[in-house]
Order: C-alpha cells, then sequence, then structure tokens
C-alpha cells in the first residue's frame, strides 16, 4: 500500500468497500520528550493495519503536538488537518514467507526533519478475508 501520508485508511476501506475504524489503542511516554503510540485499523473485528509510531515533542509544532495528544486522529489527518506537506521516507519493506502480512519501517519526514518513525504490519490474509465476508 504505497498510498500518500493519511490515505491508509481511506484506501483499505476503498479495497473493502465498506467502513473501517481506526483506534489509538495506547500512547505513552517513552521520556520527557519521546512518545510511543500504537494504532489499529479494523474491519469490524479484524485488524486489517497495526502501527507502532515514535515521535519526539521537541521536533513536532505545539499545535499538532496537541492534536496527537488527543489520541482521536491518525498522522496522517492531523498532517492534512494543518495543510502540512510531509513524504514517507521508507526503511525497509517485507512480504512473509506465507504471503500473508506486509511489514514496513518507514519515516515521516517534514523538511529533512524526521517526525515520525512507524512500524507497520498490514494482514493481507484479514484483508482478503473481509473481501469475502
Amino acid at each position: 500500500m504505497n498510498t500518500p501520508i493519511g490515505h491508509v485508511e481511506q484506501t483499505v476501506a476503498d479495497i473493502l468497500k465498506r467502513n473501517v475504524s481506526f483506534s489509538v489503542i495506547e500512547q505513552t511516554p517513552m521520556d520527557q520528550t519521546e512518545y510511543l503510540r500504537k494504532i489499529i485499523i479494523a474491519a469490524d473485528q479484524f485488524p486489517i493495519v497495526s502501527a507502532t509510531v515514535r515521535f519526539d515533542s521537541k521536533t513536532i509544532p505545539r499545535h499538532i503536538l496537541d492534536d496527537l495528544l488527543r489520541k482521536k486522529e491518525g498522522i496522517g489527518t492531523i498532517l492534512q488537518k494543518h495543510r502540512v506537506i510531509a513524504h514517507r521516507q521508507s526503511i525497509v519493506i517485507t512480504i512473509s514467507t506465507d504471503g500473508k502480512k506486509i511489514t514496513r519501517d518507514y519515516e515521516i519526514v517534514q523538511n529533512a526533519s524526521v517526525w515520525f518513525h512507524v512500524s507497520e504490519e498490514i494482514r493481507l490474509d484479514l484483508l482478503y478475508a473481509c473481501q469475502n465476508c
């Protein structure tokens, strides 16, 4: 899923032709300025995409950080809302040997500054199963 930042949720919904849900499962400080955020994009009860995001509050503008700390929206949605132009810089993409999942690690970069480190798992087996529901 090489989609623009903020479009993963919509892409999954388009593939499945149904609504999907976005949830922040956990968001905890790792130290004074660094946070760890875990999210799920699900169709019904099936977690299609899960991701772990690390970010440092020192590198992110306060108004964006405030939205992140509310834990109601995805990073891409927040960046779009604030008209921030950022890009995804891929680190590694792996497909499991059984073809059931894709994992990818990437950074979300704005003006040569890394704002977010993302580790994402896309469950192709659940995506395909939900297409047939």
